[in-house]
């Protein structure tokens, strides 16, 4: 299967991809660092297919807060993500490269039974993540 930069459905298409891979790891092994990997890939990946849907020409960024800036140009209500698209995009880096500091990844998750406690010193890993909620935004759109 080829896929197209410029067709916002195949963005849909990986995008949609990743988080059932991060949904499927979550219901494995509860909260992980790969699944916020696979979170704000997933993420992005909304982000530019509704961008690209609106004409945008692609920029191979991997900053949420800047791609939803360009979203709130098209939409305002994409304002409303602004937090957790930067909380996303800090602990997507944190834990993507070795060398950075781990213990705030996952530290905003207080609904967790850990109680706000960093992924690596949990032993319960269930994790009730919020919803990012682009992709029920850009369907109805």
């Amino acid at each position: 299967m080829k896929t197209d930069e410029k067709n916002p459905q195949d963005w849909l298409f990986l995008a949609r991809e990743r988080l059932q891979a991060a949904d499927a790891l979550f219901q494995s092994l509860g909260a992980t660092y790969s699944g916020v990997e696979l979170l704000q890939e997933a993420v992005e990946r909304f982000l530019k297919a509704y961008l690209i849907s609106k004409g945008w020409k692609l920029q191979k960024i991997h900053n949420l807060p800047a791609l939803l800036d360009y979203s709130v140009g098209f939409d305002e209500r994409f304002k409303a993500h602004a937090d957790l698209s930067e909380n996303l995009t800090v602990q997507f880096w944190a834990q993507h490269y070795p060398g950075d500091d781990l213990s705030e990844v996952g530290f905003d998750y207080p609904d967790h039974p850990g109680g706000g406690q960093p992924l690596k010193n949990r032993k319960n890993r269930g994790l009730n993540l919020p919803r990012f909620q682009i992709g029920a935004q850009l369907s109805h759109d």
